[in-house]
């Protein structure tokens, strides 16, 4: 029981009066505590195959108790609440050394064959275009769209408040090797890329591309840390190239975009596309990070064929940072 004391002070006057009260604190004795202490490791012990319950048995939980009581001159061999949960977490410290954690494992079983006829419409709204999306197209586009995707096209075309970079005619359609209608691209480092895929000496080296949608076609589920707590997700990456039996997939990011969940990306892919080439032989499969710095080497590379051992400047940093970890 503790004796405590409150003083009240009138605002008009400044008239101070005290009241005196006493604080009733539930009390353990050391025998209790040892007792608690040891069942918890012994419990734990047996989950996680350690021997915390061995190397501190009772005797010596209370002879460290006792020594920290005697540390504060307090001889009442008694502990109240308060400080018997900071014994409790003192000695949790000791089992977090072995504690486990849950990693994500993702196997491989059978093979799905994924047509891009199956894909999903990727929608983008007029008021992207008035901001930072561009419309690819080209004079196919107003041959084999659907009736409504036609009419928007022309009436985009002539709709003159719009930006410059907001359409994009492929004057010439051997250029324009996808099998989509038009093309959308929603910020300026998929806008850039795209262009170098219509350019003609990189079309050249092309046999065919897609722009994949950002839902619903091509998954890849990866596992990070944000911080202390475990995150999971997936990601579809942006570009699929295809070079005679090579699958390029291309992931756009911006210039030093490096992140654990960046990281994890690359990690989960690269095991993915592993996974892939070993279960076929139809194809051979690249997946490459690549962001705007990088876009002149990386075409340069596909010209050349020497893509297959291509690394982005972000994709090795992120690879650095990989090895470094």
């Amino acid at each position: 029981m503790t004796a405590q004391t409150t003083i009240y002070e009138t605002a008009v006057d400044g008239t101070k009066d005290s009241k005196e009260y006493y604080i009733t604190h539930k009390m353990r004795t050391i025998d209790e505590i040892a007792h608690d202490v040891y069942n918890r490791l012994l419990t734990y012990d047996q989950e996680a195959e350690t021997d915390y319950s061995i190397r501190f048995p009772k005797s010596k939980i209370k002879e460290i108790i006792k020594k920290s009581l005697d540390s504060i001159n307090d001889k009442s061999g008694k502990v109240n609440e308060t400080n018997f949960i900071h014994t409790i977490a003192a000695f949790g410290i000791i089992r977090r050394k072995g504690s486990k954690r849950l990693r994500l494992k993702i196997e491989a079983h059978d093979l799905i064959k994924i047509d891009t006829q199956d894909m999903p419409k990727h929608s983008l709204g007029v008021g992207s275009l008035r901001r930072d999306s561009t419309v690819f197209w080209d004079d196919y586009s107003l041959i084999l769209s659907d009736a409504p995707d036609i009419k928007l096209l022309k009436e985009l075309e002539e709709d003159e408040s719009l930006l410059k970079s907001s359409l994009k005619k492929v004057e010439n359609k051997y250029n324009f090797k996808t099998p989509t209608n038009v093309v959308l691209a929603s910020y300026e480092p998929e806008r850039k890329f795209i262009r170098g895929l219509i350019e003609e000496k990189n079309a050249k080296a092309i046999d065919a591309w897609i722009k994949a949608p950002d839902v619903g076609f091509y998954s890849i589920e990866y596992s990070w840390r944000k911080g202390e707590h475990p995150k999971q997700g997936s990601f579809n990456p942006d570009f699929f190239i295809k070079i005679g039996s090579d699958i390029m997939i291309v992931e756009i990011k911006m210039d030093d975009d490096i992140s654990n969940e960046n990281k994890a990306k690359l990690k989960y892919a690269r095991e993915h596309f592993s996974k892939l080439n070993e279960l076929q032989n139809e194809q051979k499969y690249y997946f490459k990070f690549l962001s705007p710095k990088s876009y002149d080497l990386f075409f340069k590379a596909l010209r050349d064929e020497s893509y297959h051992d291509f690394k982005s400047e972000l994709e090795a940093s992120i690879e650095e940072q990989f090895n470094g970890n």
